[in-house]
């Protein structure tokens, strides 16, 4: 899974949330829905996500309801250890 891209979504929920998919082909993984004030730090630190991107597209992201960040390398391991870090969450 070495390159795809990040589709941002911001979703109508009070507080107001966004979801994170992951696309490397048609369809994507979805990767998580967290509260917008905590993009920044989700995409960093957990995903990778170099901070000066992860900081305009949140920028970007109060402005649009989606952004799209493109050519973004993702090791699998990062993913599912982000898939396991959500599934603590609910449990």
């Amino acid at each position: 899974m070495p390159t795809g891209t990040l589709d941002l979504m911001k979703l109508d929920d009070q507080p107001q949330t966004c979801q994170i998919m992951f696309e490397q082909n048609a369809g994507g993984t979805f990767v998580a829905r967290v509260d917008s004030d905590e993009l920044i730090p989700f995409l960093h630190e957990e995903m990778r996500v170099d901070l000066p991107m992860a900081e305009s597209a949140a920028q970007q992201l109060k402005k649009e309801s989606r952004v799209r960040l493109t050519n973004i390398f993702l090791e699998e391991n990062n993913l599912h250890a982000v898939m396991d870090y959500m599934e603590e969450d609910i449990s």
